[in-house]
């Protein structure tokens, strides 16, 4: 059974309507306190107007017995002291006056020579008060109340002096009988159990209606009621009766008493007896009232749970498959009209905002917000979910990572409300031409994700192609073309894992791959996945290389296209590793980048540079060193001070020093960047722009950089002789430096068919591998004094003026 507590609806409907039934029930119990209050005002005034009747009635009779008394001392019967004759005459009258117990003559001793009744003996009144009251006064008197010798019965007794010559010769006396107060009892027609009682002040019973028999003579001196009655000598008490029943009591001294001590008569009468009507009216209105409340509570039971509970209880059931997550649930148009219905069609629309709120939250914590894509956490469940499916049913599975190569420079030369732009570009592109199976995801910033089921090696190396081809075209912002280079890693189930996050990280690493073939895409191979440990590795030991001479210095030299003159080298940094060997630069020079070792890194490579510089000059080498500065240097305002001081430690001018600078780097922060530059500038040092044209800097913000020279990105150059969209790049920007007054320089030079080009446009120098490639500072010392002069370049001496 279903336990109810107060926090029920039904029990606290029922607590209402036990709160509307608390008033009548107060009402009916008010009015019960009420009319026993009336009753036992009445009870003790009926008891109290008895009492006084009685009095009164008495005062009445003792009239009676002075006339009676008077008109009996006439007789010469009782005068003549005739004992026989004057009981005759007694008796007689006796019978004719009931109320009597007994008429009687007795000398002036107070012997009793005539009685109407027999006597049992000689009596003597001469004790008696009202005998002696008579003698004293000469005139009538009455006595106590008390049980007669003659009639042993309670009585009060009267006398009357008969005079003669002055002198008192005879009392006549008589004894009234309280037997009158039974009649006038049972006249009054007292409530069953009612008392008449008639006491001394001593408390001594001296008449009790009923059973008088059984109560005259005993004492109630010590009882509440005597005393109460002798505080008060009239008025009402409650009390308890002579047998303990409480009772409500009327009293009142009987008249004429005073003369011989206080005598009361109190009528009693049962608590119980007086309340029986107003019992019975109570336990009716009680009945009434029961039966109501009982007829309230079916009712509301009933009703309830037909107009109130089974709505509520549905709206419970609703709102609990809700709360477990069923966010179709609803109550529907079923509730009658009023505030139910209300609350029902609110919790609907509630719940149908919910679901929506609920699926808009769901959406955006598995999509992308950008691209509206799904976003990593669904990429893993759906990648997890194929992966599940492969395995039982024998499937492969292909993951393409793709990622957009040097996309910051458009965040940092467009901004990134343009990047963004072109974000969702490419994420509009990426679904072309897919399969409902397959999923195209944003894992985070420039990076996507595409998932093939049922793909293998073929398949995904095909789709890697089209997702490149179809990213080449350009993308459009406010008129201005963008180029951008993708780069795609692969990674397949079962081959290269059973995991997604394994997947995922294998795809990144065919990433790196993907860079390094030049292909744009790649598939994981597991023997070269120690790259990216080994990577991190390194990256731990880097500062260690740069304290303990790990580090090395290769050279790259520059030839001026007209004169054939070496004007320079690229000072590029190497890393020896006592256990790996010759470290190539890609390998932790990005990573420097990113911890902030690039500074201590930037500034050992300057201070080997010039070192070596001033060793060149020491042979009679004269050239320029030129080194890479990366965008952290150029936000470090003690960068151009450490360099000067360098300088000045190796005696080197700085007309000698070359800073390369991406546009990249000048772009993380340009008026920062702008600064530092301006102040190199003032020293003497030449700046270059290193990679010009794979950047995104305006011509207007290029003409305020204080740069002598601009060098042509080899990805531009190399294939120039084979694409004329390179070739006029290459045109162009060599057209652009010459009219913005700076020397030009072409990287990326493998053969004698770019170089000729490369003059008759009218390049101003040149940088590859087709002069050289980077060699060691002793190496490099050779190929100046052998190879140069071989193909007919010229290496300047200190003698010599300097070209630049």
């Amino acid at each position: 059974m279903k336990r109810l507590s107060f926090s029920s609806l039904r029990v606290r409907l029922f607590f209402l309507v036990l709160t509307a039934v608390f008033p009548a029930l107060g009402l009916v119990f008010y009015t019960a306190l009420e009319q026993r209050h009336s009753a036992t005002v009445e009870a003790q005034q009926t008891a109290l107007r008895l009492a006084r009747l009685a009095s009164g009635n008495q005062g009445q009779l003792i009239g009676g017995v002075r006339q009676l008394l008077v008109g009996l001392s006439q007789l010469p019967e009782v005068r003549s002291g005739d004992t026989e004759g004057c009981g005759a005459v007694l008796s007689k009258v006796l019978q004719q006056y009931p109320l009597y117990a007994n008429l009687g003559v007795a000398s002036a001793d107070g012997m009793v020579f005539c009685s109407a009744l027999s006597a049992l003996g000689p009596a003597n009144l001469s004790d008696r008060a009202y005998f002696q009251r008579a003698i004293q006064t000469g005139d009538f008197a009455i006595g106590d109340y008390q049980i007669g010798r003659i009639t042993g019965k309670a009585t009060v007794n009267f006398g009357y002096p008969v005079m003669k010559d002055g002198q008192i010769e005879v009392v006549i006396f008589s004894a009234l009988d309280l037997a009158w107060l039974n009649r006038l009892a049972s006249e009054a027609e007292l409530p069953p159990g009612s008392t008449f009682t008639v006491f001394d002040r001593n408390g001594t019973i001296l008449f009790q209606y009923p059973n008088p028999e059984r109560w005259i003579g005993r004492s109630l001196k010590n009882t509440s009621f005597v005393r109460a009655i002798l505080d008060q000598r009239t008025g009402v008490a409650e009390a308890a009766s002579m047998e303990g029943i409480p009772s409500l009591f009327g009293f009142a001294p009987l008249f004429g008493t005073q003369e011989s001590g206080d005598v009361y008569v109190g009528v009693g009468i049962p608590r119980e007896a007086a309340f029986s009507e107003v019992n019975r009216i109570f336990s009716r209105h009680l009945l009434g009232l029961g039966l109501v409340g009982a007829l309230t509570f079916l009712t509301a039971w009933v009703g309830s749970d037909l107009f109130v509970l089974r709505q509520v209880n549905a709206l419970t059931e609703t709102t609990r498959r809700f709360a477990a997550g069923d966010f179709s649930a609803r109550n529907g148009p079923s509730y009658r009209k009023g505030e139910l219905e209300l609350l029902a069609r609110t919790f609907d629309e509630m719940a149908e905002s919910i679901q929506k709120h609920t699926a808009a939250l769901e959406h955006q914590a598995t999509h992308d917000r950008l691209t509206g894509l799904p976003n990593a956490a669904l990429l893993r469940d759906r990648l997890h979910q194929a992966i599940l499916a492969g395995q039982r049913e024998r499937k492969p599975l292909a993951l393409l990572v793709v990622d957009l190569d040097r996309f910051n420079e458009i965040n940092d030369t467009l901004g990134h409300k343009n990047g963004d732009l072109v974000l969702r570009a490419v994420g509009v592109r990426l679904l072309e031409g897919l399969r409902k199976s397959d999923t195209v995801a944003r894992l985070a910033g420039d990076r996507f994700a595409v998932m093939l089921p049922m793909t293998g090696v073929e398949g995904s190396i095909e789709a890697a192609q089209k997702i490149a081809k179809r990213l080449e075209e350009p993308f459009f912002l406010e008129e201005l073309a963008l180029d951008v280079e993708v780069s795609v890693g692969i990674s397949l189930f079962p081959d290269h894992g059973e995991e997604a996050e394994l997947l995922i990280r294998r795809a990144d690493v065919a990433i790196s791959l993907a860079r390094q073939s030049g292909n744009g895409y790649a598939v994981y191979v597991s023997e070269r996945d120690q790259h990216s440990t080994r990577r991190l590795a390194l990256l731990g030991q880097l500062r260690q290389a740069i304290e303990t001479g790990q580090l090395i210095l290769y050279y790259q030299p520059k030839i001026d296209l007209r004169s054939g003159r070496v004007i320079g080298v690229e000072a590029l940094v190497r890393w020896i590793h006592p256990e790996f060997g010759l470290i190539p630069p890609d390998e932790f020079i990005a990573p420097a980048e990113k911890s902030g070792l690039i500074r201590p890194l930037t500034l050992w490579v300057v201070e080997a540079a010039l070192r070596q510089c001033r060793a060149w000059r020491e042979e009679g080498r004269a050239f320029s060193v030129s080194v890479n500065v990366s965008a952290r240097n150029l936000l470090d305002s003690q960068f151009p001070d450490q360099v000067a001081g360098l300088l000045q430690t190796h005696g080197v001018s700085p007309s000698q020093l070359e800073l390369e600078i991406t546009e990249s780097a000048i772009m993380a922060d340009p008026s920062k960047a702008l600064e530092i530059l301006r102040r190199f500038n003032q020293t003497g040092i030449s700046l270059s722009i290193d990679d010009f044209g794979t950047g995104y800097s305006s011509l207007g913000y290029l003409r305020k950089l204080p740069v002598d020279t601009i060098k042509i990105d080899k990805s531009f150059v190399k294939n120039m002789t084979m694409d004329e969209n390179d070739a006029m790049i290459v045109r162009s920007t060599i057209d652009l430096g010459h009219h913005l007054g700076l020397k030009v320089i072409a990287e990326g030079v493998e053969n004698q068919e770019i170089w000729n080009h490369l003059v008759l446009v009218g390049c101003d120098a040149a940088q590859g591998y087709h002069i050289s490639r980077p060699i060691p500072a002793a190496e490099m010392g050779r190929w100046l004094a052998e190879l140069a002069p071989q193909k007919g370049w010229i290496v300047g001496t200190t003698r010599d003026r300097n070209p630049r």
